[in-house]
C-alpha cells in the first residue's frame, strides 16, 4: 500500500483520492522518444514529463497485438490467463478491468479514443464513452460517426492525391478533423464532465497514432524529410518472403523497398510528434483547471512497430521493435513525495504491472489474482526483490509456410541479459536466444550454440513455470462479476488449449 489509504466507497474521503490521466499511444516503439535517445524524432512534451516523473527504460508488452495487450494492461493478467487472445475476441467471462474497479470505489470514469475491447457494445466500466471506433454503448458520439456526419462516406486513410500511396500520404481534410485532434478535443470535454462530478476521476485518452495508416495533416506531414532518414538494409531472406507472401495482410509485415521504409518512417515520426504535441494540450489543461497537483499521469503504448528493423513492418513479433514499449509515470509530490523526478528505471517491467501500480497510487487494495506487481518501489529507487523479467505471448495465424519470421503461436521471456523466443511446434525454427547486452539488435541467434545450452534450458524451464501458473479469478468485494459471452466459452477454451499444447510440444524438443 502506498502513502495513501484505501478508502473504499466513503463519500468525502474518496474525494481526496488522486485523479488519473491515463494516456496511450497505439503501436509506439520505446526508442522513438527523444528522451530515450532518438536522434531524429522530437517529443518535447514526453521528454518534459519524463524529467518530472519516472521513465521505465525496459518496459515490455504482454502481447505484440492491440487487444490482448490492452486486456493485460487493464486486468493485470497475462494473455494465457485472461484468454483474450486476438483482436475482436473478448476475455474469458468474469475478467475485471481497471475502470470498473475504480468506478466501484467511487471514481468517475471516461474514455476518449480507442479502447479496442470486445464485445464492442460494452462500456467496460466507463461512465462517459467517446469512441474512436464504432464501439461502446454510445457509438453515435464516436469519431467514425463524427466524420460520417460531416463528410458522408469516408475512410480513415483519406489522403490528398499525389502525396503518397494507399495508406500513406497527407490527410485530405482539415487538420482539426484528424483523429488525433478529435481525441484531444473529446478528452478535454470529458475532463470537464469528470470535474463537474465532484468525484475523483479516471480519464483514458487513447490515441490511434502512430499506428497505420501512415497519414498526417500539415504541418506534421512535412515535418520530417524522408531523404534525411537513413536507408535500411533489406535482408535477402525478406525479399524472398515478400515474393512468397500469400496476400495483402502478409505483405504488410515484410518490406523489400528501403525507400518505402523511409517514407513510412518519416510519417511515423510525424505521428509521434503530433501525439506528443496533443499530450501537451492535455497537461496544460490540468494546470489551467488547477488539477495537476492531484493528478497522476501515466503514458504508455500497447505495443511497438518494427519500422523496417530486420526488413519487417508492423507487430506480432517478439523482437524489440514490436515488444519493447515506452512507459512514463508522473506522480505529483503531494501524492508521493518520495519519488525522485527524472529517475530512469532500468529493471525489466511489463504491462501486467500497471493495474497494481494505479490501484496502489489511488490508495486502493490490489485484488488477489492480479499477476503484476506495483512499480512504486522501483519509482522510489528500491529494486530489492524485483523479479526483473517480462513475459509475452501471442497466438495468431501463421504466415508464409510456417516461417518463423512473423506470426503464429509464440511466447517470450526477457531477462536483463537474455531474450528467449519460443516458436512452439508450428515453425521450422523453434527457438531464438539473444544476448541483449552484447547484441541489442537481435541479429545473432545463440539457440544452436552448445555454449549457451544451459542458459536456453534454464530460460525455457522458466517459461514453462510461468505458463503453468493459474492465479485465482480477480474478485472485488461487493462488485458483481461481469459476463462478456461474445465468443462461445468452448471456443475460447479450445484456443487456449491449442496454444498450450503447442508450447508443451515445443518444450519437449528442447535440449536436455
Amino acid at each position: 500500500m502506498s502513502e495513501l489509504s484505501a478508502n473504499g466507497n466513503n463519500g468525502d474521503s474518496v474525494r481526496q483520492q488522486p485523479n488519473v490521466l491515463f494516456i496511450m499511444a497505439d503501436q509506439m516503439r520505446w526508442d522513438v522518444l527523444s528522451c530515450a535517445g532518438h536522434p531524429i524524432c522530437r517529443t518535447p512534451v514526453l521528454d518534459g514529463m519524463a524529467a518530472r516523473g519516472v521513465r521505465f527504460a525496459n518496459f515490455y508488452t504482454a502481447a505484440p497485438t492491440c487487444t490482448p495487450a490492452r486486456y493485460s494492461i487493464f486486468s493485470g493478467r497475462h494473455v494465457h490467463v485472461h484468454n483474450g487472445w486476438s483482436n475482436g475476441w473478448p476475455t474469458q467471462d468474469g475478467e475485471i478491468f481497471l475502470p470498473s474497479i475504480l468506478k466501484h470505489y467511487g471514481y468517475a470514469t471516461a474514455i476518449a479514443g480507442k479502447l479496442h475491447f470486445a464485445p464492442r457494445e460494452e462500456a467496460f466500466g466507463f461512465d462517459d464513452f467517446r469512441s474512436f471506433r464504432v464501439e461502446g454503448p454510445t457509438p453515435e458520439r464516436g469519431y467514425d460517426a463524427y466524420m460520417t456526419r460531416k463528410y458522408g462516406e469516408y475512410t480513415r486513410d483519406r489522403i490528398e492525391e499525389g502525396t503518397g500511396g494507399k495508406g500513406v500520404g497527407r490527410f485530405a481534410d482539415p487538420p482539426e478533423d484528424y483523429d488525433t485532434a478529435w481525441i484531444t478535443r473529446q478528452s478535454l470535454e470529458a475532463l470537464d464532465g469528470l470535474v463537474d462530478s465532484s468525484k475523483p476521476w479516471f480519464l483514458f485518452a487513447s490515441y490511434h497514432d502512430p499506428h497505420s495508416p501512415f497519414v498526417e495533416p500539415e504541418p506534421y506531414f512535412s515535418m520530417y524529410d524522408r531523404e534525411s532518414i537513413p536507408l535500411r538494409e533489406i535482408p535477402p531472406e525478406i525479399r524472398r518472403l515478400r515474393r512468397d507472401a500469400r496476400g495483402t495482410q502478409e505483405r504488410a509485415h515484410v518490406i523489400d523497398d528501403p525507400e518505402v521504409v523511409q517514407a513510412v518512417t518519416a510519417i511515423y515520426y510525424a505521428s509521434t510528434t503530433h501525439v506528443d504535441h496533443d499530450i501537451g494540450i492535455l497537461l496544460a489543461a490540468l494546470d489551467a483547471r488547477g488539477l495537476a497537483d492531484n493528478t497522476i499521469v501515466i503514458f504508455l503504448s500497447d505495443h511497438g512497430d518494427m519500422m523496417g528493423d530486420r526488413g519487417r513492418m508492423n507487430k506480432q513479433v517478439m523482437y524489440e521493435g514490436a515488444a519493447h514499449v515506452p512507459l512514463i509515470v508522473h506522480v505529483p509530490a503531494s501524492i508521493a513525495p518520495s519519488l525522485t523526478p527524472g529517475r530512469v528505471v532500468d529493471e525489466i517491467t511489463g504491462q501486467v504491472d500497471i493495474l497494481p501500480t494505479v490501484l496502489e497510487l489511488c490508495g486502493l487494495p490490489v485484488p488477489e489474482g492480479v499477476q503484476g506487481k506495483s512499480l512504486l518501489p522501483l519509482c522510489a529507487g528500491n529494486a530489492a526483490g524485483w523479479p526483473n523479467e517480462a513475459f509475452a505471448a501471442v497466438r495468431a495465424a501463421p504466415f508464409v509456410r510456417q516461417e518463423a519470421y512473423m506470426v503464429g503461436k509464440k511466447r517470450m521471456l526477457r531477462t536483463p541479459e537474455y531474450k528467449l523466443i519460443d516458436y512452439g511446434a508450428d515453425f521450422r525454427m523453434q527457438w531464438e536466444l539473444f544476448n541483449m547486452a552484447e547484441d541489442p539488435a537481435e541479429l545473432h541467434n545463440l539457440a544452436d550454440d552448445p555454449a549457451h545450452r544451459s542458459i536456453l534450458n534454464a530460460l525455457a524451464a522458466r517459461l514453462e513455470e510461468w505458463q503453468a501458473a493459474e492465479p485465482s479469478p480477480v474478485r472485488v468485494l461487493g462488485m458483481p462479476t461481469p459476463s462478456y459471452a461474445y465468443v462461445p466459452a468452448d471456443r475460447r477454451t479450445a484456443m487456449r488449449a491449442a496454444w498450450e499444447a503447442n508450447m508443451r510440444r515445443s518444450a519437449a524438443r528442447r535440449w536436455q
